[in-house]
């Protein structure tokens, strides 16, 4: 089994009557996995993705898809890695991969494979739905002690609502016989009053959308939607994120009504709308897939949201459809209507480094990477952007645009050290040991031979009693400068409490020849000479 990297557009699109067939033979398909799906979001996503696809060593035709989005973060150390996620994006109830039945085996294996030829942290399988088989085969590839694997636990909205489990109602032919066979009696009465106040269209009445009310109609859903969700979003997680997930709302359901799998009524009363439903139209499967609404908050009966649940239900029964889904939750009304629970979880493998396998930035990542430096070097975040350089170069060498930004960086933080030498010689007479030390490392970082921040760098392992670390940083410091008395002396110190009498002695001996009236060279010397084992008060 081969399988090829797709990550054009262009190519993408060329592939839509092969994936059209692979989803029509796949019996797990859902229409979250439908190319109009897929193609949509990724059209519109702002993080790269790529598809792998499978196909057989003899035939040009592909015979499975796993759509995926290639995330790039930054951890709280300051490095960039990255991380796939199952395609189809967050407002997909469903996700997974597409497969011929025949050959699901051996696809599922090639797709695990491939996965671990790319650089990452961590594979989110976000809504992952498919049979214990393919879940179980996929996994069981992404062995310990290499990767780990695990559940993400959805945030917690303090509702109580457990949204692993997805609720569902199996629809029967007769729309009377949904009425007698799955609601309870003062439910039933509830739902003929509401629909015949519909039905007969003195004061409320119900519009199906058509290409003429579409944007009239998603404008009206969405300002629902926002009112009732918009602050909340806002507050808890970041302000733009209900903008964004509109705009992502819009484009989707755009996307679905140009496939003809969107169904979108709208309640009226009057001319005032109060209510929107809208829902994906999966004939696949013959089922009717709730994605999002919205209702006046001020209007309680009827209730909007349960009188479009019913008039949906009634279509869809109308229409031959078996299964109203109404995904995510186990909330109380779901209930109502019959409903049944499955459990849709989001699992996760991860590398047991947490980091990028082969310690490597993906490729078609290096150009994010390039873009977040120079926002930190912009931001005046320095070190932070020459890390993100490094890494590019560590994953491509002849990188030009890394190399150029690291250029410019190293001269800004050389025109920095005067300045930042104070600041962590400051640090460093104030006992801050810590701060100093990484602000030395910085240092060093551009100026390898600068012998104080060298030298210094050794007495602060000399003061945390880091012994062998303090001599080989104050060897390097005599390398630079063999003229300083003091470098001498603390190598004789550190070499000392290292039980390395000889090579203290010799040390010593440097510094004295430098200024044969350094005091604290002389007594170590004499101390040293005098017993087999260094003074336990010797200091500094």
């Amino acid at each position: 089994m081969r399988v090829d990297v797709i990550d054009g557009f262009d190519t993408l699109v060329q592939l839509r009557s092969n994936w059209d067939a692979v989803y029509a033979a796949d019996p797990e398909a859902q229409y979250f996995m439908s190319w109009p799906w897929i193609a949509g979001w990724f059209k519109r996503l702002r993080y790269q993705w790529l598809v792998l696809a499978a196909r057989e060593d003899d035939s040009s035709d592909y015979v499975g898809f796993f759509p995926l989005q290639l995330r790039t973060e930054r951890a709280r150390d300051g490095a960039f890695h990255n991380e796939l996620r199952t395609g189809g994006g967050y407002f997909a109830g469903y996700s997974g991969f597409l497969c011929n039945p025949d050959v699901q085996d051996d696809v599922i294996v090639a797709f695990a494979e491939t996965v671990k030829q790319q650089n990452w942290a961590k594979l989110h399988l976000e809504n992952i739905f498919m049979s214990p088989r393919r879940l179980n085969g996929f996994l069981s590839e992404f062995s310990a002690p290499a990767f780990l694997t695990g559940k993400v636990r959805r945030p917690d909205d303090g509702d109580g609502v457990d949204h692993d489990i997805y609720v569902y109602v199996n629809l029967p032919g007769d729309w009377e016989d949904f009425l007698n066979g799955r609601l309870g009696a003062a439910t039933r009465k509830t739902a003929r009053r509401t629909l015949r106040a519909i039905d007969d269209a003195a004061e409320y009445r119900v519009t199906d959308v058509t290409a003429a009310t579409l944007e009239r109609d998603l404008q009206i859903l969405l300002q629902f939607w926002e009112n009732q969700w918009g602050a909340k979003l806002a507050a808890r997680y970041h302000p733009g994120l209900p903008k964004a997930m509109i705009n992502n709302f819009r484009n989707m359901l755009r996307c679905a009504f140009e496939d003809d799998a969107l169904y979108l009524p709208v309640l009226w009363q009057g001319e005032n709308p109060i209510g929107v439903q809208a829902t994906l139209i999966d004939r696949k499967n013959r089922s009717l897939i709730g994605m999002l609404n919205g209702r006046d908050l001020s209007i309680r009966k009827p209730a909007p949201g349960f009188a479009l649940h019913l008039y949906s239900i009634r279509w869809a029964i109308e229409n031959s459809f078996a299964v109203y889904d109404l995904q995510t939750g186990d909330f109380a009304y779901k209930y109502d209507f019959g409903g049944l629970e499955r459990k849709v979880e989001c699992l996760f493998v991860s590398t047991a480094t947490r980091r990028n396998l082969r310690d490597s930035l993906e490729r078609r990542s290096l150009p994010v990477v390039l873009a977040r430096a120079k926002a930190l070097h912009q931001a005046g975040d320095l070190d932070g952007a020459v890390r993100a350089c490094r890494q590019i170069l560590s994953a491509d060498r002849s990188h030009s645009g890394a190399r150029q930004l690291l250029e410019q960086l190293d001269a800004a933080r050389r025109a920095l050290l005067p300045q930042t030498l104070s600041v962590a010689a400051r640090l460093h007479q104030a006992g801050n040991l810590a701060e100093a030390e990484k602000i030395y490392r910085e240092i060093l970082d551009v100026e390898p031979r600068h012998f104080d921040v060298r030298y210094l760098l050794g007495v602060i392992f000399l003061q945390q009693r880091r012994y062998g670390e303090a001599e080989q940083q104050i060897n390097q410091a005599i390398e630079i400068r063999p003229d300083v008395p003091a470098g001498h002396y603390n190598r004789g110190l550190a070499l000392a409490k290292l039980d390395r009498i000889e090579d203290a002695l010799a040390s010593l001996h440097n510094c004295i020849e430098l200024e044969p009236s350094h005091g604290q060279a002389l007594a170590l010397r004499a101390a040293l000479v005098g017993s087999p084992q260094p003074a336990a008060s010797l200091t500094r």
